[in-house]
């Protein structure tokens, strides 16, 4: 068992680092700005941590049976969490708004995507080392 939830935190932390270098790139190249979405998008290490950290943390998900032999229904499934909280309670705790709004009406269709963009690396991941 602790092999299987290390794998999975090191699983959701690896997700998490690509997203943010998603979201990174999306913000460097002007995309996040035309969709009209603020969202903070460095690469610094006080947005780098606590966003790695808490993709660890839902990596752990990934022990849970769901969906296992389905990949994308999996991937959708796990994306749920993390993405509910960030729209639901992370930013409105914040001050962004129900959703993020406060960042850009398209906020939560860009953190949706990302999340699910989380869910597939972190379960083709967890899925490639697990063996």
């Amino acid at each position: 068992m602790p092999r299987k939830l290390s794998l999975a935190y090191a699983a959701g932390s690896l997700a998490a680092l690509a997203a943010c270098l998603l979201l990174w790139l999306l913000g460097r190249e002007g995309v996040t700005g035309w969709m009209g979405v603020s969202l903070p998008w460095g690469l610094d290490v006080y947005r780098l941590y606590p966003r790695l950290t808490f993709g660890g943390l839902c990596g752990l998900l990934l022990v849970l049976p769901l969906a296992s032999g389905h990949l994308y229904l999996r991937s959708l499934l796990i994306a749920l969490a993390p993405a509910a909280y960030i729209l639901l309670v992370y930013f409105p705790r914040a001050g962004r708004g129900l959703l993020g709004v406060a960042y850009g009406p398209l906020t939560p269709l860009l953190v949706g995507l990302l999340c699910l963009l989380w869910g597939l690396a972190a379960v083709a991941w967890y899925r490639l080392v697990r063996g």
